[in-house]
């Protein structure tokens, strides 16, 4: 495990949490991968305070792709809060919450979690709310649908047009170019000339967020 930072409430907890792990707990205080002297180390979180500089932040989740990177903020700062998540953080919270999202996270491995939009700027809209041109589940396009958020494919399987600018009506999403049409809630195919349905991936909203669950 890696601490990036010098808060002593998060470094105990951190302790503690190594502990738990039978882990080892490499704090380099500020600073990208370089400072951690043995190269073979792979962390399985990284714990980073969020005012560190994004391209720090970046530096560590590219050298370790797999690991968990949890960034922290003494003081709520949603400025700092977007940066640090668009430069790689997992999930960011305050301090105080760090330690205890790290080992809620790790109890379910493989659960990833990219940030979409903010509650508040879909509240009250239907259809379609949001295209996202680069996730790593590919192109997706976030609809509005009854009280939920879906996010779907947004290329057609049939011929690869944009879905996104297509009609929604319910649940029925019809492609621009061939009229292909599908269920956005589970995916399916609706009619042809697609032969194939389209990916529905998981959504949740949690502290005023949306939410990609990977």
């Amino acid at each position: 495990m890696v601490l990036v930072g010098d808060d002593a409430l998060v470094r105990r907890g951190m302790e503690r949490l190594a502990a738990e792990r039978d882990a080892d707990l490499v704090a380099v205080g500020r600073g990208g991968p370089d400072a951690v002297a043995n190269g073979r180390t792979r962390p399985e979180v990284i714990v980073v305070d969020a005012c560190q500089p994004p391209e720090t932040i970046s530096a560590w989740h590219d050298r370790f792709p797999d690991a968990l990177v949890v960034g922290f903020l003494a003081v709520p700062d949603r400025k700092r809060w977007t940066v640090a998540e668009r430069a790689g953080c997992d999930v960011v919270v305050n301090r105080g919450a760090a330690v205890a999202q790290a080992r809620s996270r790790l109890r379910a491995p493989g659960l990833r979690r990219l940030p979409l939009v903010d509650s508040a700027d879909v509240a009250g809209r239907l259809g379609l709310v949001a295209r996202i041109e680069d996730s790593p589940a590919g192109p997706l396009a976030l609809y509005r649908v009854g009280s939920s958020l879906v996010a779907v494919d947004d290329l057609c399987p049939h011929a690869g047009a944009q879905l996104s600018a297509g009609t929604l009506d319910g649940v029925v999403l019809t492609c621009p170019r061939h009229g292909s049409q599908f269920d956005v809630s589970t995916g399916e195919r609706v009619r042809g000339p697609a032969d194939a349905g389209i990916r529905v991936h998981r959504v949740v909203e949690e502290a005023g967020r949306a939410w990609l669950v990977l």
